[in-house]
């Protein structure tokens, strides 16, 4: 199969097609059944199984880029001066990764400790938002990522066989957790002779 492409002068550029259908799909599901088109050499099965996976790790990004968009909302930001939008968009570029990665290392990794991705106060909180739903504690990362989805409005972890949870409800967890880290840490600065924290310790 050849494409022409318009950068080359009409050169023809050679594409090969990895055919892919699912063998044993699950009763009552329509088989996936798709085409891959590369420009990369493929002439054995271990080829096409290096395409497929290329093609899966290549969706991570869109998966990052979803979370930027529409997580972070970066395409709403109101500043109009051109470093500000830089400076903004770095920051929310971290915090998409972090988010993303938070996501896929519960799902491949479970097993992992929780302190992987979340700090000390993050689990503290954790730990207490899941005992006031009556759930186990995030003692790994696995449950961790589902508290934190919990956190952010998550409901199908009620089921035996749930669907891991998706990037939006990561996000408004993660919004809300950052909001008690900062409030726990502002808790911790204060001191006898501020009123904020007078006002905590009246009854």
């Amino acid at each position: 199969m050849q494409l022409r492409d318009p950068d080359r002068q009409g050169a023809a550029v050679p594409l090969n097609v990895v055919h892919v259908r699912e063998e044993n799909a699950p009763e009552g599901v329509a088989r996936l059944e798709w085409f891959l088109l590369t420009s990369l050499p493929v002439q054995t099965r271990q080829d096409a199984e290096r395409m497929l996976e290329w093609y899966r790790l290549r969706w991570r990004i869109e998966d990052w880029h979803r979370v930027l968009k529409s997580g972070c909302k970066v395409e709403y930001l109101g500043h109009r001066r051109g470093e500000r939008i830089e400076r903004a968009v770095t920051i929310n570029a971290v915090i998409a990764w972090r988010l993303a990665a938070m996501t896929l290392m519960g799902r491949d990794t479970p097993e992992l400790p929780p302190e992987t991705c979340f700090s000390e106060i993050e689990i503290a909180a954790l730990e207490d938002f899941a005992k006031d739903r009556r759930q186990a504690p995030p003692d790994n990362l696995g449950r961790a990522v589902l508290t934190l989805a919990m956190l952010g409005g998550y409901l199908n972890f009620k089921r035996k066989r749930y669907a891991h949870p998706g990037h939006k409800v990561m996000w408004e967890g993660y919004i809300r957790l950052a909001a008690i880290r900062q409030a726990i840490e502002r808790a911790r600065r204060l001191n006898k002779a501020s009123k904020l924290y007078q006002k905590m310790r009246s009854p």
